[in-house]
């Protein structure tokens, strides 16, 4: 990008500089004085305390003319003087003989007498008052004259500038999904419940959402459905089911309950069949108790993308829905309106996409429709594989039948395009960081927005690194380290509301080539962990005293990591009996390294009595009267990461020998 500057910008000082030479000694004034050229004249007087020459400008050969100064004429005490010119033989040096010269100057008036323009005076505040009010017209000047660069222009400022090219900033969208509405019981034989369309719904944030197609809870329904390894789940959850049958028969199959206390699962969804595997279609009969309908944020953009199970507010529930409303799954689509970056790249490629003969003319094209994330175009040139003559697309997000249209408008006669939706796969989970000094809320948010930036910037087939997103960290003040990304996957092909592949996030995390990695923004956390809690337990028959170890997080819950390890110091504090009341002696201290895998989210350390009774350089624990009390305290520490708190322990070893 050409930086353009500031033409029009002028300093304020400079400006309050020039106000006061002007009050000071006066203000310049133009004028111009009509002169009657004589060759043999080559001096004339300027009337008035002459300030500067501006032009002079007559005829030569009956020719208007502009003369330039210090090479045709100078001036000199307060007289006009023209110089003699370089060949004495040149004709077209002086202006016409006996023609009419005009002389454009400019003169002071005479100076006011104020002196004083310091601040305060009333000189000086009116000076830098009037000095305020044209410092803000410069400004307002160079401003529209940056206004019509692209590279610089924003805002409003760059739409206006696109507009001269026909491009438009693709708005915000919101975010879709389903939401579950759901009752106590089925509905009466022969009524249902009806949740009309423009019903609105609301997560405990107050975003609402709005249910763009109605539908009801009816009081039976039939479902053709087929079977895996004996398990089939229905549309809607079951109330009562009725049965369940091979298509084409009347024989009713067993069913039995699929947990210990929920017939249909945790989802009331599913149904397990007793000893039977029937091949082919199965009708199901059931009495349902929830209906599934699609929503839309009521207001555009990335807010409304929320997690599940976040939408379970009703502001005016529906007649008869008394059991509750949930997303049972995110809530996704939500995009922030086009950025000045993007929006300025397509305006760029505008003139390229009209040739309709380039691959990159096809792409922006494709950028143009509303919700598209991530475009990939390729063809022989690039890939092989790729017959000559055809063009394979691979995209995510947007409306597939917009994007056809704006392809078919854009390829080159003769060019064959194939069109292939991209599944795009949300990362979700928790970040657990290790604060530093100076953690703050923001810390968290920093590093949160950060790892959205890169997952966002990731391109179509692209793998995600946990080490490269981790290493964000480093880059936040208040953030030591990261301790460990627990993230997720969800693979989500085009118009599906479920998942078609789920599963941990691991390092790196490849990708097909027709996969898009996106964050799940509502669904990432970055957590920080606030220190080690640690309780014990003295073991006789095994000479050892037993601590176990969690890390907490600031509300004191555990944090179950899926491996993660530490090194801590472990340090063994008693009193002696004779002296109670002074402080407590260090008897010991020991090195460890644990670690924490995802099977609980507690390890175990054992310290031996020989660590702490023969621990080289300390007192070791006294036996006897006049020993130690044996209600010690163990206090556990990181070495690496002195901000996690210490975990406390108190511990009997009465019996220590």
């Amino acid at each position: 990008m050409t930086e353009i500057g500031h033409p029009f910008s002028k300093p304020f000082q400079e400006l309050i500089d020039s106000l006061e030479e002007s009050v000071r000694e006066g203000v310049e004034q133009p004028t111009q004085l009509d002169l009657l050229f004589r060759k043999d004249t080559p001096s004339y007087e300027l009337k008035g305390p002459v300030h500067d020459v501006s032009r002079v400008t007559g005829l030569r050969r009956k020719q208007f003319v502009v003369f330039e100064r210090n090479v045709h004429y100078r001036y000199a005490s307060g007289r006009l003087l023209w110089n003699a010119p370089a060949n004495p033989a040149d004709p077209d040096w002086y202006p016409d003989d006996n023609s009419r010269v005009l002389v454009e100057y400019t003169y002071r008036d005479l100076p006011s007498g104020i002196t004083d323009f310091n601040a305060g005076s009333v000189a000086g505040t009116l000076v830098r008052a009037v000095a305020r009010e044209l410092k803000f017209l410069y400004e307002q000047m160079d401003q529209a004259y940056r206004r019509a660069f692209i590279d610089i222009a924003q805002g409003v400022a760059l739409d206006n500038v696109v507009a001269l090219l026909g491009i438009v900033r693709n708005q915000a969208l919101p975010a879709t999904g389903f939401v579950t509405f759901f009752l106590k019981k089925p509905p009466k034989t022969g009524t249902k419940v009806v949740i009309s369309p423009k019903t609105r719904v609301a997560d405990t944030q107050g975003r609402l959402f709005v249910v763009t197609e109605g539908g009801f809870i009816e009081s039976s329904l039939e479902e053709i459905r087929t079977q895996t390894g004996g398990v089939l789940k229905t549309a809607n959850r079951i109330g009562v089911l009725t049965h369940v049958r091979v298509k084409g028969t009347t024989t009713n199959l067993p069913t039995k309950p699929t947990a210990m206390g929920k017939d249909f699962g945790a989802d009331e969804r599913t149904i397990t069949l007793n000893g039977v595997s029937p091949v082919g279609d199965l009708v199901v009969t059931y009495q349902p108790k929830s209906v599934t309908l699609p929503v839309t944020a009521l207001e555009p953009g990335r807010e409304g993308n929320v997690g599940s199970g976040s939408i379970t507010v009703m502001p005016t529930p529906p007649r008869g829905v008394d059991g509750g409303v949930t997303n049972e799954e995110p809530l996704i689509g939500g995009e922030a309106a086009e950025a000045d970056d993007q929006l300025r790249e397509r305006a760029k490629h505008a003139l390229e996409r009209a040739g309709n003969a380039t691959l990159n003319a096809i792409k922006y094209s494709i950028l143009e429709v509303d919700g598209v994330e991530g475009v990939e175009v390729r063809d022989h040139a690039t890939d092989e594989s790729i017959p000559l003559g055809e063009v394979r697309v691979r995209y995510s997000g947007g409306d597939e039948a917009t994007l056809v249209k704006a392809i078919d408008e854009t390829r080159a006669a003769g060019i064959l395009v194939r069109v292939e939706a991209i599944t795009s796969v949300f990362l979700s989970g928790k970040v657990y960081v290790i604060p530093d000094a100076g953690l703050a809320a923001d810390s968290l948010d920093a590093l949160k927005r950060a790892v959205v930036a890169a997952l966002r910037a990731l391109g179509i087939g692209e793998a995600a690194y946990v080490r490269r997103l981790t290493a964000l960290a480093y880059q936040v003040a208040g953030i030591a380290d990261v301790a460990e990304a627990q993230l997720d996957f969800a693979k989500k092909k085009p118009g599906e509301a479920l998942p078609s592949e789920t599963g941990q996030v691991v390092d790196p995390f490849v990708v097909k080539s027709s996969e898009l990695i996106r964050p799940d923004e509502s669904n990432l956390a970055v957590i920080a962990l606030d220190g080690l809690k640690a309780t014990g337990v003295y073991v006789p028959a095994q000479n050892r005293t037993d601590l176990t170890l969690s890390v907490v997080k600031g509300d004191g819950t555990a944090v179950r990591f899926r491996s993660f390890k530490l090194n801590v110091v472990v340090v063994l504090r008693a009193r002696l009996k004779t002296a109670p009341d002074q402080p407590a002696q260090r008897i010991c201290q020991v090195e460890k390294q644990v670690t924490f895998t995802s099977s609980a989210d507690t390890v175990v350390v054992s310290i031996t009595n020989s660590d702490i009774k023969d621990a080289p350089g300390h007192p070791g624990f006294r036996l006897g009267a006049d020993g130690h009390d044996p209600h010690v305290e163990f206090q556990v520490s990181s070495t690496a990461y002195p901000t996690l708190k210490p975990g406390l322990a108190p511990v009997d070893i009465t019996g220590i020998s």
